[in-house]
């Protein structure tokens, strides 16, 4: 993501601490872990704002294990919210009838995995030049628009960033629609991975392999920490102003 500006966090995020027993929704955390969290939203958010825009290589590794650490020890607080994960390819079917229900077309290919790559396009025939393959109509292609006319519609309309930046408005879309169970793309989202392979996955191990290279300088973890931290508040937040 671009350096740009985030704005300030109004205050730490409200994280409820209700339980549920539908394993497709989050298990709130309990009162002692709500607080420990918060307190770690804090200090990443101290630590990624005081970091210089420009600095040399040796600062920007040492800021950046200090940031992933903290996260490492935000996300290991939360595993307990973690929901199961089903089997990508259980919903292939299902989402390539909702695709042709709502009008796209889809001829001579199928969805396979492949050694190596994970899933993807498998021809079942030979195409000649200008073929027809996949035709998706556009109401089918989740976007920014959309979160305009969803339940984060009055936040949009209210937010600098939401307005500024629809990556953030995107992904807090798909957020909402996951955990809606009468989501109009509930078949998309069952088939989406879980992990890609970009530098946003790369592990510090990894990463370190790519330390002094322009890749690395490019890859701005503390705009994405800042992102993090901004979506944690929005979500906590309008979860507790949403909730009775």
């Amino acid at each position: 993501m671009g350096k740009k500006s985030h704005g300030k966090l109004h205050g730490r995020p409200k994280i409820l601490s209700e339980t549920t027993s539908n394993p497709n929704i989050p298990k709130k955390l309990s009162l002692q872990k709500r607080n420990e969290v918060n307190n770690l939203i804090e200090k990443l958010l101290k630590v990624s704002s005081n970091i210089q825009s420009t600095p040399n290589v040796s600062q920007e590794w040492e800021n950046h294990v200090h940031m992933q650490n903290i996260l490492d020890k935000i996300v290991q607080v939360e595993s307990e919210m973690k929901v199961a994960v089903a089997d990508r390819s259980a919903g292939f079917g299902e989402f390539i009838s909702w695709m042709k229900s709502n009008g796209a077309e889809v001829d001579g290919v199928k969805i396979a995995q492949f050694s190596g790559y994970d899933y993807g396009l498998q021809a079942e025939k030979d195409f000649e030049e200008g073929e027809l393959m996949i035709a998706v109509p556009r109401k089918l292609m989740m976007s920014a628009d959309n979160a305009k006319d969803s339940v984060l519609g009055p936040l949009m309309r209210k937010d600098p960033m939401l307005q500024h930046m629809p990556n953030v408005a995107l992904s807090l879309l798909l957020l909402a629609e996951k955990f809606n169970p009468d989501s109009f793309w509930r078949p998309y989202i069952k088939v989406l991975p879980t992990l890609y392979t970009t530098v946003l996955y790369f592990t510090t191990s990894e990463l370190q392999e790519l330390k002094g290279s322009p890749t690395l300088g490019q890859y701005h973890f503390a705009d994405v920490s800042k992102d993090y931290l901004y979506k944690a508040e929005e979500l906590f937040t309008f979860s507790c102003h949403d909730s009775p």
